[in-house]
């Protein structure tokens, strides 16, 4: 089934033009034809991924056919197949499977429903080329097609201003990011000669380039994903998105967009080991990352933007594990995350769709309302806060004690208070969501269980929420397959393997003790916290003052093209251009003049005397002939008396 892993994105690609064009002709107006392709793509995946555990595939397996050619170079198309693309390809097909099921109920009745499931499958489509490419160019194709889908999903409803300018703010940032992966895609190929990652890598292990030209194509691949996977400074774009459908954002931010910095870290890995440096700068990227979103999640009352900054914090910790050196524990919590925070998104769209609002102050009590909700959420929250045996305990704490072991200061002290801020923001949207009094009771009274459309894929994802990380983790199954040449991390100390997961543990119950203490009942605290926290509230709701900085920096960038479209206009195009201009009609005046009053009279005069002369030659062509011999007479006697008086 190797040599056809191919389909697995083609279809989808091929379904999502199907839709487009011919979707008001198919049953469910084109969403059939989309949860089929995904479907069969997931089962292909599904049986790859578990033919990759047992070890009975050669991989890695790569194929590859010409694709164009410049100058004498030709570049192909093709797939690469080992463990990291195989377990991708399971929690991409997967997540999107539950995403199209779950949309069936959310977007029905939606004017651009069809058009809906053709951006869906496109979107799916160009994550999952981006995960079997075999080469940098083909891996950037997908990855620009991937930002394009993102933009138009998040600006979704666009004839909303909030929506069309989430989807704007969110390519234009991205793409200050793709430019830096751009030009290290161009300095490697120009290094290397070649844009396959398997020649690059053979290239590399001849040590035979410097470290620092490593260095800085490590770094440029890192711009790259920095801005797909929102981190520090360009994770502005990402709550934004929120703007677009919930099942939308459970699709990015659990297996699509957000995934693929992280994977282009990954899949590169063997030119960040080479580049001295370079992890340390992804381990302190990713450690800031984590905190600062982790605190931003603190005060939001949308409760998809508290999931959205969850995401990025997240993402900063499988950044910080990759870091470190724990690459199979970073790819473990992207794995375990995507089920968990698909989870949480698709209860939060369950909540949105029964009481029509984002805000979680015009909630609560729901878990009386909508009990299957509530359990799937609550399943989602306990991963994500790490509390055993859910499978965000594995991963976390996996990462946390890689961190531990790296012995780099500081970030061990970062990631754990992350971890106690993230099961405080996590419980405080379940206290206030689904316990205590209704604060809305107009609301409260019309919500209802979302139907089976929408319930069963939630139930599926809290399944895997909870199961996932104990079955991945028996045997070290999944390091395994992911990481098989690398070897199998184990603490230098034996004491932190379990001083590590009692920490983290210990911090998540505090958290989540310190949240029911201020939300699971009416309590004076929050709002004696946000009097004398004020300007710290206002820090974080303004994100640490990155949008009025950026912002700023447009303002000076409109300021400084103002200034300079004054100069092109007056200086270059009226003094310059158009003073040239006036100059030359002028000068043109007065040749015009001379021309007219000088070299034109000189030439007519010479015409007119011409004229005369010829006239007055001509009245001494009489024709008889005793004039003729007069004037030769005349002229005889002129000559002589001239010769005589000489």
């Amino acid at each position: 089934m190797l040599e056809h892993a191919y389909l697995i994105a083609l279809i989808p690609f091929l379904a999502a033009h199907l839709i487009f064009f011919f979707g008001r002709f198919l049953p469910l107006r084109g969403a059939s034809l989309g949860i089929a392709a995904i479907s069969w793509g997931f089962l292909h995946s599904a049986i790859l991924w578990i033919q990759g555990l047992q070890h009975s595939l050669p991989l890695p397996y790569e194929s590859a056919f010409p694709w164009f050619r410049f100058g004498v170079y030709q570049v192909e198309i093709g797939v690469y197949l080992d463990g990291l693309t195989l377990s991708m390809l399971l929690v991409v097909t997967l997540v999107s499977l539950m995403v199209q099921i779950y949309s069936l109920g959310y977007l029905r009745g939606d004017a651009r429903f069809k058009r809906y499931y053709a951006y869906l499958s496109l979107f799916t489509a160009s994550m999952l080329g981006l995960v079997i490419a075999n080469n940098l160019l083909f891996f950037f194709m997908c990855w620009e097609l991937v930002g394009l889908c993102s933009y138009l999903l998040i600006g979704f409803w666009f004839e909303k201003p909030e929506a069309a300018g989430a989807g704007r703010k969110a390519f234009l940032t991205t793409k200050f990011g793709d430019l830096g992966f751009f030009i290290g895609l161009l300095l490697a190929f120009a290094v290397f000669g070649t844009f396959r990652f398997s020649q690059i890598q053979l290239h590399i292990q001849t040590g035979q380039f410097s470290g620092e030209i490593l260095l800085v194509i490590a770094l440029l691949f890192f711009c790259g994903a920095i801005g797909k996977s929102a981190q520090f400074p360009l994770f502005v774009w990402l709550p934004d998105a929120m703007e677009g459908p919930t099942p939308v954002s459970a699709l990015i931010h659990a297996a699509t967009m957000v995934a693929a910095g992280v994977y282009l870290v990954a899949r590169t890995y063997f030119l960040y080991l080479a580049a001295p440096g370079a992890l340390q700068i992804v381990a302190l990227f990713g450690a800031g990352t984590a905190f600062l979103a982790a605190t931003m999640a603190l005060v939001p009352n949308d409760i998809k933007r508290v999931l959205a900054f969850s995401t990025i914090s997240q993402l900063g910790y499988m950044m910080l594990a990759l870091g470190v050196g724990g690459y199979a524990t970073g790819m473990f919590h992207l794995t375990t995350h995507a089920f968990f925070k698909a989870l949480l998104f698709l209860g939060a769209g369950s909540i949105i769709h029964a009481v029509h609002t984002n805000d979680i102050q015009k909630m609560g009590g729901l878990s009386r309302k909508m009990p299957i909700t509530f359990l799937a959420f609550l399943a989602g929250s306990l991963a994500l806060a790490g509390i055993p045996p859910f499978s965000g305990f594995f991963s976390k704490d996996a990462i946390l004690l890689a961190t531990f072991e790296s012995g780099v200061p500081g970030l061990d002290i970062l990631a754990l208070c992350t971890a106690a801020l993230t099961a405080f923001y996590t419980f405080r949207l379940c206290f206030l969501v689904f316990f205590g009094s209704p604060r809305d009771p107009d609301r409260f009274a019309h919500a209802q269980e979302s139907p089976q459309s929408m319930t069963i894929p939630m139930l599926i994802l809290a399944v895997l929420a909870f199961s996932s990380g104990y079955l991945l983790e028996i045997k070290h199954a999944f390091a395994s397959l992911v990481a098989p040449h690398l070897p199998q991390a184990h603490p230098s100390s034996p004491a932190l393997s379990w001083k590590v997961p009692l920490y983290s543990t210990a911090l998540a119950i505090a958290g989540i003790y310190t949240a029911a203490k201020f939300y699971a009942k009416p309590s004076p605290w929050p709002e004696y916290l946000r009097y004398h926290l004020r300007p710290v509230q206002q820090m974080l709701l303004n994100r640490y003052g990155l949008d009025a900085f950026y912002l700023w920096m447009l303002r000076g960038a409109d300021r400084l093209a103002e200034f300079l479209y004054r100069v092109d206009f007056f200086l270059l195009d009226q003094a310059v251009v158009d003073g040239f201009g006036r100059l030359a009609l002028q000068l043109s005046r007065i040749k015009n003049w001379v021309d007219n009053h000088f070299v034109d009279a000189a030439v007519d005069w010479v015409g007119k005397t011409t004229c005369w002369a010829g006239r007055g030659v001509r009245t001494a062509q009489t024709g008889l002939v005793q004039n003729y011999m007069l004037f030769m007479a005349l002229t005889v006697s002129v000559l002589l008396v001239t010769w005589l008086t000489l």
